[in-house]
């Protein structure tokens, strides 16, 4: 609102909008990964991880990873602070979520988006037989140290770590509980015992 005998500030440039720190990734680098590139990582034995622009890289702003899920895993129902938005390429994915103290699933296929804002209790699982593929973005960039803490590096999606390493539940939660990513319990189902 402006006042009698105010003028109106002019509005920034473009110059001047583009040059404002927090509209600067990195110092204005621009990211660009093709197919297959970006580190990878085998996530909790189900779940490949390849960063395709890191926190670091966006300033914190956002990360964004694709995953490639194996048939029937997926992560338990959990709670963050961030927001999340998926995007499914290939495969199908079941996400769930709390609505009204009812555990809701959507069956989403290639080219759905689904967005979930900070603190909604849901989870996700490739009900399919063979291997699906999404991209996922926190914002704020959130995430990434689990995934180096726990992840094992492999070169591509599907070779497996060298070693034999079977994934540690109990540091899992633990690890995710530190990075902020608290399971909840399921509701009951009606009609279950």
């Amino acid at each position: 609102m402006i006042f009698a005998g105010e003028t109106k500030p002019p509005a920034p440039t473009l110059a001047t909008r583009l040059n404002r720190e927090e509209n600067q990734m990195s110092q204005g680098n621009v990211i660009v990964r093709g197919p297959g590139e970006g580190r990878t990582l085998l996530v909790g034995g189900g779940d490949y991880v390849t960063m395709k622009a890191s926190g670091g890289e966006a300033g914190g702003q956002f990360c964004l990873f694709e995953i490639s899920t194996t048939p029937g895993f997926g992560p338990p129902l959990h709670v963050h602070h961030w927001a999340e938005f998926f995007y499914v390429l290939d495969g199908e994915y079941e996400f769930q979520r709390i609505a009204d103290g009812e555990l809701e699933a959507i069956v989403a296929g290639p080219g759905t988006s689904v967005v979930l804002p900070a603190w909604v209790p849901h989870t996700f699982r490739n009900p399919t037989g063979t291997m699906s593929r999404m991209l996922i973005m926190h914002s704020p960039a959130a995430l990434e140290a689990f995934f180096e803490a726990l992840g094992e590096p492999v070169e591509k999606v599907g070779d497996l770590p060298s070693g034999d390493s079977v994934p540690d539940v109990s540091k899992m939660v633990e690890e995710l509980a530190r990075a902020g990513v608290y399971v909840v319990p399921s509701p009951s189902i009606e009609g279950s015992a």
